[in-house]
This record gives C-alpha cells, structure tokens and sequence, in this order.
C-alpha cells in the first residue's frame, strides 16, 4: 500500500511540475466535469420513478428513492408525474452535455497552450544556453525535445483529466447503487478493483517499453539528421547499403517495442468487457429468482454496474496510456533543468565602446575544467593587444587554439585564467547583447537558410537598408553575380546553398555580416572556400577596412594574411611569434619563414 501511495505521490508532483502554471484552469475543468457527472448520476436515478410510473407504482409507493424524489418536487412545486419526470431528465441530460462540453473545451485550450508555451520556452532557453553545453549536444535531439516529448507529454495531461473525469463517474455511479443495494455496489466495486490489481503489472511493463522509445525517437532523429547532412558524401562514397542497413536496425527496433505496447494496450482494453456483462448477468439471475426490487430499481442497476466496469476499462486504457506518455514528460522536464542550469550567464551592463584597443592578457582556457572529462590544456598565458582599426592575422598548425581563442572572443567560452579588456574594461563588464551587435563573425561553417538570397543577407534583421545590402555585396564581391542571376536577389539557393558553389556561399555569408557594420569583425577560415581571384577581392575588401573596422583573421592558407598589419603566430596554446609579416620573413628561424617557402598557397 505503501508503495501504491508514493506512485500516486510521484505522479502528482511530475503532474505539478509539467502542468502548475494552468492550475485555475485544471481547477475549473475538475469543478465543470464534477457538475456534469453529478447531472448525469441525478438523472440516471430519475429513471427510477419513470419506469415505476409505466408499471404503475408512482405516488405513494415504498420505494426509497421514489419517495424522496417525489418529496424534492413537491418542494419546488412541481407536479409529480410521468411527464414532468421526462422533462427533468431531459433537462439534466442536456445541461450536463453543455457543461460536459465546456470542461472538454478547456481540456483542449489548456493542451493547445500548454504545447505552444512549452515549445516557446524550451526554443527561448536553447537560444540563450551557454555554448559549453551546446555544443556537446547531439543533433535532432532539440527538434525531438520541441516536437515528440512536448506533444506526448499534452496527451500525458490528457490522460490523467481524462483519469480524474472517469474518477468522479465512479464515483457517481457508485453513490447511485448504494442508494439501491448496498451489497452490490460493495460486490461490484470488489470486482472491479480485484480486476484493475490483476492487470497491474503490465503498467510497469508498458512504463519501461515507453522510456526506450521515447529514446529511440532521440537517437533516431539524430541518425537521420547526421546523414541528412552528410548525404552527399554517402552517395559519392557507395555506403548507401550498409547505411540502410543501419538505419533498418533502428525501424525494426521500433516494431517492436510498439507492437508489444499495443498488444498490451489492446489486452487491457478488451479484458474488462466480458466480466462486467458476466456480473450483469450474475446479478440479473439473482434478481430474477428472489423479485426483490422493482424494475426500475433494478433497471438503473444494471446499467450502473454496466457503466462502472466501462469506466473501470476506460480507466485502465488511461493509465496504460498515462504509462506510456510519463516518461516523455520526465524528459522533457529533465531536458527543460538542464537548459536551466547551463544558462548563459551575463553580468554585464555597460555598453561596448571600443576607441583604443583589445587587449589579451595572461589568458588561459582548459577543455574539461569544468569537472567534465580530462582537464585539457588548450590556451596558456597569452598576451597580445590589438589597436582599433587594425588588421590582425593569426596562424598556427591545427590544434593551436585558434578557434577556442575565437570563442573567447566571442564570448562563447569564458577563460579560466587571465582577461580580455576592451579599452582597459573586463569585457565580461559588457552586455554580451551589445557585445555580440557589435562584433561580426564569418566561420569556415557556412550557414545559410533554403531562401532567396536577399533574406540570407538580411538574416532576420529587415531593418537593413537596401544600400546597405548593396555595398556589403560589392564589399565581398558577389554583388556581379547577383546581378548575372534572373531573379537577381530573389533568386532561392535551396538547402544551404546547395544551388551555389561554396565560394558564392562563403561570400553571401561575409555579405551578411558586412551589411550590420561591425566594429569588430573576426574571419574564422572565411576565405577558405574561395578560388584565388575571388579571395584576392575579399582580401581587398579587408583591405579597405583598415581604419574603420578592426579585423582578426584566422588563416590556414598563407595567401590570406600577407597584408595584415601584424601576424600573431600560435602553437600548442602559445603565442611562439609575433611581428609584421615582412619582419617575420626575415627571420629564418621563424614558422612563418619555413612555411613560407613551402608556398604563399600552403595550407597550414
């Protein structure tokens, strides 16, 4: 019994957890759904005295239930007669059905909001997440989280109103019966229960098969969206049969556990039916042999007995259902905590004002000091500035650190030593809003939405000013292009810029954040993906920046940073050369010389 009471208990807390914030509307539901069985319980028992009128026993009979519902209209003033009878009861049924159809309609506003504010929040929260989280994130299990677990965990909601309305019928009927035979309402909720209590372990059963599909619908998603991505190397690389034998593993594991939860659910759903009409009929002989209710007492029992075991099966197919949806709520509600707990946090107020330099002092940054996974030794102890309109070009062998120094940059990760100031201010002093308006990031990932050309630049900001588009095309070359297409900036560039070749991609991308006028602007591998000619225009693009835009570049190919104003040489976490290429070039000794003469198109 005990154990019994700390499901109930742990059932209504994950209830208040994911539903509390409707509890006036739950409230007014119960309340609705409490009236409207109560309406159908009183009518139900003015069958009583209706049928009595047909066998001719009305006023004055010794029946109980006659009598004081004769005394009720007498009360109100009310003739006690066959045609008034039929009218209450008609009256009862149809208000009982407005009521009833209020209490559902609520059901379903309090579901359909509940689906759109949780998908809202848990969106809104993911957005403002803080990168360390993210990033280790599988993918699709976001869109699962938004789509699957939300929409399950509403018809968990679903379930237990569902639950509660079949509750108060129970009850109703119950109270019925007992005013006509005690010791039948005592048999038949003896039964009933003797029945819920045998079809309990499959309860757990189905609990158990719910939580490993509510993880398959993560784990398959992320299968599917990884090689949505990757389709095109799948195809060129004949991997497609052991792909979809893969893929095959995960539908037949499906079958499966579905198959096997129906089967229950169906089990469920029909056992309850042939007991009940077998008690009917048990009840029905009794009755029959000893004459001991009249018919209409013993018409009304039957259909309540008939009544209780179809809410008792009703209530058994919920709570197989509220099994099989709780542990996508438990999901849901465990992915909303975590969203929580890894909040970005920003303390910054001030705005940013940049008009002397950025300076990075004694920074240091270490993978896994966080507790999570070994302690990794990234960046350690660098020291260089940048001035305000300067040109900045970092290089290094793969695994230097350029793009954690990029994230700190961006304030995506947050150094575990050391500072970044801004004009002699702590950057973390800074609104990371205001931060990240005024700092522009072109990444060797290109991200570009199946649009027209004209919104990827415009990328939700729709206050960009058309001239601003413009120059910000001429600025990375590819305004000749756009003008050579019929559609010109109309013109769709499909699933990520499928239609387009990666240099027109990367350049779209740079037209994107050249169009906002950053005052900071970082290029992570941004040239990567052009030809010669067209990384010679964007250089020159850069070029024209010089004194009104700071830029950091971060190269692997040479070509790209032989006009900067000072190249900061990275390796192993440290700063190991810093200097003027010219200066660099003179040094025999140095990196930048030795890979130098490999080639200016040598990629690092």
């Amino acid at each position: 019994m005990l154990r019994y009471y700390k499901k109930i208990i742990n059932i209504s807390k994950l209830f208040k957890r994911g539903f509390w914030d409707y509890k006036l509307q739950i409230l007014l539901m119960v309340i609705l759904s409490f009236i409207s069985s109560l309406l159908e319980g009183v009518g139900l028992t003015m069958i009583v005295p209706l049928l009595s009128f047909v066998e001719k026993v009305g006023a004055g009979s010794d029946n109980v239930v006659i009598q004081i519902i004769e005394k009720v209209f007498l009360f109100f003033g009310i003739t006690f007669s066959i045609k008034s009878v039929i009218i209450i009861i008609c009256l009862l049924f149809f208000v009982k059905a407005v009521v009833l159809f209020l209490a559902s309609y609520i059901k379903l506003v309090i579901t359909n909001n509940y689906e759109a504010n949780t998908r809202k929040k848990l969106f809104k929260s993911v957005l403002r997440t803080d990168w360390s989280f993210l990033s280790k994130q599988k993918l699709g299990f976001l869109e699962q989280s938004l789509m699957t677990d939300v929409h399950f965990s509403s018809l968990l909601f679903l379930n237990i109103s569902g639950i509660i309305i079949i509750a108060m019928n129970l009850l109703i009927y119950t109270l019925v019966i007992i005013n006509l035979s005690p010791w039948v309402a005592f048999l038949t909720i003896l039964l009933s229960g003797l029945v819920f209590f045998v079809l309990k372990p499959l309860y757990y059963r189905t609990k158990s098969l719910s939580s490993e599909i509510s993880k398959w619908y993560k784990e398959v998603s992320h299968f599917i969206n990884q090689y949505s991505l990757g389709i095109k190397s799948i195809k060129s690389m004949f991997v497609d049969k052991a792909l979809t034998r893969e893929a095959y593993k995960y539908f037949d594991n499906y079958k499966r556990l579905n198959l096997k939860i129906a089967t229950f659910g169906s089990f469920v759903g029909v056992v309850a039916q042939p007991i009940s009409i077998f008690f009917v009929v048990a009840i029905f002989a009794f009755f029959y042999k000893t004459g001991q209710f009249n018919y209409g007492s013993f018409a009304v029992i039957i259909y309540a007995i008939y009544r209780i075991f179809v809410h008792v099966q009703s209530a058994q197919v919920e709570i197989h259902r509220l099994n099989v949806h709780t542990p996508f709520l438990i999901n849901l509600l465990n992915y909303e905590k975590e969203m929580t707990d890894s909040q970005e946090k920003d303390s910054g107020k001030d705005k940013f004002l940049f008009s002397q330099d950025l300076v990075f002092k004694n920074l240091s940054f270490s993978y896994g000091a966080d507790g999570e996974g070994e302690d990794k030794n990234v960046l350690s102890s660098i020291n260089f500035s940048i001035k305000k309109g300067e040109i900045i070009g970092i290089i290094g062998p793969s695994g230097a650190g350029k793009t954690t120094l990029v994230d700190l940059i961006l304030r995506l990760n947050r150094p575990q030593s050391g500072s970044i100031l801004l004009d002699g201010k702590d950057i973390n002093d800074i609104s990371i809003q205001d931060w990240r308006k005024k700092i522009g990031y072109v990444s060797q990932d290109i991200f570009l939405l199946n649009d027209t050309i004209e919104n990827n630049i415009k990328f939700y900001k729709n206050n960009l000013k058309e001239v601003d588009i413009l120059e910000a095309t001429k600025m990375a070359n590819i305004d000749g292009f756009i003008e050579s297409l019929p559609n010109k900036m109309s013109t769709e560039i499909g699933e990520r810029g499928v239609l387009l070749s990666g240099g027109q991609r990367q350049r779209i991308v740079l037209a994107r954040i050249l169009a906002r006028k950053p005052q900071l602007l970082v290029l992570d591998e941004a040239t990567s993906a052009l030809d010669s000619e067209s990384e010679l225009s964007v250089q020159k693009a850069v070029q024209k920046l010089k004194g009104h835009v700071t830029v950091l570049v971060i190269a692997h190919r040479l070509s790209t940073v032989s006009n900067v104003d000072r190249l900061i040489v990275l390796d192993k976490g440290r700063i190991i050369e810093e200097g003027a290429p010219a200066d660099l070039l003179e040094d025999k000794k140095s990196y930048f010389y030795r890979v130098s003469n490999l080639g200016s198109n040598f990629i690092l």
